[in-house]
């Protein structure tokens, strides 16, 4: 198995950028709960750089694109409850963000 130090300082070196989404609202039809505490966000895609992660946040922005489309592995979709709706995607898009992995609000997400 290895030394664990050695892998939690393995996993302390790296750093990379999340895009995240915050969860759709409970409350407000076709919107999302931007006020959610950022543990409860959703991550989209992962990227290197802060570079990357920012230029496909734009790109996402002015395409007016759902970050859902973004994801790789369909787990996002999965979550969805019903047939996508514009709305909430235009929503998802412009109150998305790059967050820093290590970053101290991501505690508690599991």
């Amino acid at each position: 198995m290895g030394n664990p130090n050695s892998r939690h300082l393995a996993a302390l070196a790296f750093v990379g950028w999340y895009l995240m989404m915050p969860p759709d609202s409970a409350k407000v039809p076709h919107s999302v709960d931007s006020e959610a505490p950022l543990s409860r966000w959703i991550t989209v895609a992962t990227f290197e750089t802060s570079e990357s992660c920012e230029k496909a946040l734009a790109d996402l922005q002015n395409k007016r694109q759902d970050p859902i489309e973004l994801d790789k592995t369909g787990k996002l979709r999965r979550l969805q409850k019903r047939d996508p709706d514009p709305g909430l995607g235009l929503a998802r898009s412009i109150n998305a963000a790059c967050v820093e992995s290590d970053d101290f609000r991501l505690k508690g997400k599991k």
